[in-house]
């Protein structure tokens, strides 16, 4: 009787398309994680060959704040396509435009993060830390061409892969700017943690924000990766302030005017004199064209960091950088993000996340545009055929108690990740650019570099336990 209760709960559980367009298309292979949320599991594209993450996000609608930034993200996704940043290849489409609660979007499958890679791997090479870098500035230098600032930078928001590929993830906090947009802003929902928060922004929720709030955060990921534990794993934020100012020193009164908070000012101001930190002795295995880029990017005056653009441009990336092979990105157009300037209504947003997941179907947006799409797009047929096999994995997981809960403090989609316990083996960097890209990196350009990093080895992708650590999380 148990049993059949259980089998009854799974039944319910694993009701994983249904009514949605395209199930056919996918294969089910693992369920790699469930929880609040809904459920993600990895699947063969068998239109594509690709192994895939698909993430169910359920009941979108029930907090109007949790379906903005939902929106907010896949409108991103869609506008920035790059190779270092995660793409969204697919978003399902639902049984009815009127009634859906539920999304399912279709990602690349990444291996693991930053955070894990660092934790996995004491033996990064001066390459490794070089090309790391590269990747991620590369990333920031499109992102902020776009006009968009991430805002959320961290080693968990950046995946990787055993050869040593990164992407940038998680938008679910960036921002678009506007020329006509006001300076200075209430950030009402940043909770970004405060280990990477630029100074100007400790104890504040009201700043102008610059592009050089995520070059900090680039600088604090720069330098974890280099000591292999956080820089400045500040308690609250007058510890942050010590940490950051035992290595910088004490700011000039000009750089402490440019941090907003009163009081975080006024403790600056009265701190007792510190001299710089030595950066040889604190990163004893960076190079030293290296240290000369991280004491920029970790500049506490704001308006002496550079730009991710001139960050390319640094001496330590001679040989590899060229900074105008650099793909940028058009600026993204207020009416994109005209929803985020006014009081958006939850059927607002419901109608134009499903005016985003058409982007998806072509021939549907076409219809959608002309006003002759149809009613409803009900695809039963693959509904069943997905149910048996979503079936037979979610039976063996909830077996083996491999699902992982989610934890997170923000809704946000999906980054599906499989941590793999098996031997990676040491193989050359592959740098692969997306079919889809639409800025795409120059590819004489990008075969220069492959030839540049051939001989890197592959990293270590950590796992924990006795069984293989499926790791899921939000992108």
């Amino acid at each position: 009787m148990q049993n059949n209760n259980l089998r009854k709960k799974n039944a319910s559980e694993v009701d994983f398309f249904t009514g949605y367009g395209g199930v056919n298309r996918y294969e089910i292979l693992e369920v790699i994680g469930k929880g609040s949320y809904g459920l993600v599991c990895s699947a063969n594209d068998t239109h594509t060959g690709e192994k895939v993450a698909i993430k169910k996000i359920h009941n979108i609608f029930e907090h109007i704040s949790d379906a903005a930034r939902i929106l907010r993200e896949i409108k991103l996704l869609r506008l920035l396509r790059h190779p270092d940043i995660v793409e969204i290849k697919h978003i399902m489409l639902p049984p009815s435009k009127m009634d859906f609660r539920d999304i399912y979007v279709v990602f690349e499958l990444m291996e693991s993060d930053l955070h894990q890679v660092i934790k996995a791997n004491d033996d990064l090479t001066r390459e490794h830390y070089q090309f790391f870098l590269y990747q991620m500035l590369r990333a920031l230098k499109y992102i902020h061409t776009a006009n968009v600032y991430h805002r959320d930078l961290k080693p968990k928001n950046i995946l990787a892969n055993a050869n040593c590929k990164l992407k940038i993830c998680d938008f679910g906090l960036a921002r678009v700017a506007f020329s006509d947009a006001p300076t200075t802003i209430f950030w009402t929902d940043y909770v970004a943690t405060r280990w990477y928060r630029a100074p100007e922004l400790c104890g504040s929720f009201y700043s102008k924000y610059t592009p050089a709030i995520d070059i900090w955060s680039i600088g604090c990921i720069f330098a974890e990766v280099l000591i292999g534990k956080p820089l400045f794993p500040g308690k609250n934020v007058v510890h942050q302030l010590d940490l950051i100012t035992d290595l910088l020193g004490t700011p000039s009164l000009d750089a402490i005017s440019q941090v907003r908070n009163d009081k975080a000012r006024k403790y600056l101001t009265c701190m007792r004199k510190k001299q710089p930190a030595s950066f040889s002795h604190k990163f004893p295995k960076a190079d030293p064209l290296a240290l000369q880029l991280l004491k920029k990017l970790l500049a506490f005056d704001p308006k002496d960091r550079p730009s991710a653009e001139e960050a390319l441009a640094d001496p330590y990336f001679n040989g590899l950088a060229k900074v105008e092979r650099e793909p940028s990105c058009q600026p993204i157009p207020k009416m994109e993000f005209e929803f985020e300037r006014r009081r958006a209504t939850k059927e607002d947003i419901k109608d134009l996340i499903f005016r985003e997941i058409l982007e998806y179907h072509p021939q549907l947006l076409t219809e959608h545009i002309s006003g002759a799409e149809r009613p409803n797009f009900l695809h039963l047929s693959a509904v069943d055929q997905f149910r048996k096999q979503f079936s037979q994995v979610e039976e063996n997981v909830n077996g083996s108690g491999a699902a992982v809960s989610l934890q997170r403090k923000h809704s946000s989609l999906p980054r599906s990740t499989i941590v793999h316990s098996a031997a990676i083996p040491s193989k050359g960097y592959k740098h692969a650019v997306s079919s889809s890209t639409k800025h795409a990196v120059d590819g004489s350009w990008n075969a220069q570099i492959q030839g540049v990093y051939a001989n890197i080895a592959g990293i270590t992708v950590l796992h924990s336990g006795k069984a293989p650590c499926h790791l899921y999380f939000a992108c």
